[in-house]
């Protein structure tokens, strides 16, 4: 029942009950008496539907056939249906069937010139190495960039190793009223990984489509794979040196790849609007090849992940520094100790300075959690000495046993007469202030009410 045949009972049933007014006499009884159970009944027939409803087997809601769904043309050339009347397919797409319907897929097959190796990679992740051998690659193409329960993928990009090569599948969503199929056929492929891989998909793919899941009514839901988000692992060793971790970034000055007129991100959403609105297929072939490349992007980038954490003979010192920051967050110290005394051995130039005081400090602080008490200090007053990072080295010094030469705090009242350190905090000094002022107007004056300040007489 809709709202507005719900809202015309009640107002029907409230003119035959309804009390006196003026130009209005009083109902009758018998009125009110079946107004009343004109109510009564429908409410019943109201309960019953919901009852029907609540007992339908949970799954993916198939579409109604009212919705005008789309069905391939008879040359496999184009979609009928939806918001143009004939849609255009791009070229080496096929229909697949699914038990909700057909979804448009496209197929590749690429040679894989790695050998496969995940073991170090693994052991630092923790997972197991037959999970990482068996990796499936996502990506997808929404209607939009923000999110949320408006936004549909219409477009997700899958790769997973199949014997010596690369298996890549693109699921296309050629009208809204196909998503079930969508989901279910990428469900079939989430269930033979090991883990997921993704780029940023921890925070935007995954939950997007775990969203439309829900949205469809799918039960049970897709499994639950271990995930993997290359974003973090890049950001904790390649942000030292590039300005941004995006994936382009990332393709450009990690792995030597270069895009040829790529699509930017920003314009798919409008790409597969276009296409739904007039149907031609050439807007769609760059979406493509985005999806694809960004897809087969990750695969490479897992594998220089791989190479970077079996060896960094051949890495940028900003690369090892942060090669070491990820083993120290993994728990690996002692690795992470070998690196950092590379790169505080190798630091030394006047230039780098501040690099040397940071890897001073990372190094002293597990030296000291280590129990190796006299390294960690010796570390920490050369990064004095020196005046690289001297602030944190004098906080940090005092955690330290005295050495040889006597206690510690010699060198931390030497740190007052230091101008390169005052230069340092001169900002800390004046933010200090500034709050300190602040303070001092807030405590001149009284609460007299709970809305009322008055100031003190002499502030």
């Amino acid at each position: 029942m809709r709202v507005r045949e719900w809202l015309s009972i009640l107002c029907r049933a409230g003119a035959r009950g309804g009390g006196a007014g003026k130009g209005r006499g009083h109902a009758s009884p018998r009125a009110g008496c079946d107004g009343a159970s004109r109510v009564t009944a429908d409410l019943i027939a109201l309960r019953a539907r919901i009852a029907a409803i609540a007992a339908r087997p949970r799954g993916f809601s198939t579409p109604s056939p009212s919705t005008g769904s789309t069905s391939p043309s008879p040359a496999g050339g184009g979609v009928q249906g939806g918001g143009a009347s004939f849609k255009a397919v791009p070229a080496n797409c096929e229909e697949e069937l699914t038990p909700f319907g057909p979804v448009l897929v496209r197929r590749e097959w690429l040679a894989d010139q790695g050998d496969g190796d995940v073991g170090a990679l693994a052991t630092c992740l923790g997972l197991a190495p037959d999970e990482l051998r068996r990796p499936l690659f996502l990506d997808t193409e929404t209607t939009g960039l923000s999110g949320g329960t408006g936004t549909v993928a219409f477009m997700v990009g899958l790769a997973w190793r199949d014997g010596d090569g690369l298996r890549l599948v693109q699921y296309f969503l050629s009208d809204f009223n196909q998503e079930s199929a969508l989901l279910w056929a990428v469900g079939q492929c989430i269930r033979d990984a090991g883990v997921l891989v993704s780029y940023n998909g921890r925070s935007f793919d995954w939950p997007l489509l775990q969203t439309r899941l829900v949205m469809r009514r799918a039960d049970p839901a897709w499994p639950s794979p271990p995930h993997l988000d290359l974003l973090t692992l890049a950001r904790r060793i390649f942000k030292p040196r590039l300005p941004d971790c995006a994936l382009q970034t990332i393709e450009q000055a990690v792995l030597d790849l270069h895009r040829a007129d790529d699509l930017p991100g920003t314009m798919i959403p409008g790409r597969y609007f276009a296409w739904l609105r007039h149907g031609d297929a050439s807007v769609l072939e760059p979406v493509f090849i985005h999806n694809r490349q960004d897809v087969l992007s990750m695969a490479v980038l897992l594998a220089r992940f791989e190479t970077v954490l079996r060896s960094s003979d051949d890495l940028d010192p900003l690369d090892r520094f942060g090669r070491a920051r990820f083993l120290e967050g993994r728990g690996f110290e002692l690795e992470a100790i070998r690196e950092y005394r590379w790169l505080w051995s190798e630091s030394r130039r006047a230039e780098r300075l501040m690099a040397r005081g940071a890897i001073g400090l990372r190094l002293a602080r597990l030296l000291r959690r280590d129990g190796r008490w006299g390294e960690a200090r010796t570390v920490l007053e050369e990064c004095w000495q020196t005046q690289s990072y001297p602030y944190p080295a004098a906080i940090e010094l005092p955690r330290a046993p005295p050495g040889p030469a006597g206690p510690a705090t010699g060198i931390e009242r030497r740190s007052c007469l230091c101008p390169n350190w005052l230069k340092g905090i001169t900002q800390q000094l004046r933010n200090f202030g500034h709050k300190l002022s602040r303070l001092r107007t807030f405590l001149s004056y009284v609460v007299i009410g709970p809305y009322c300040w008055r100031r003190l007489p002499g502030a």
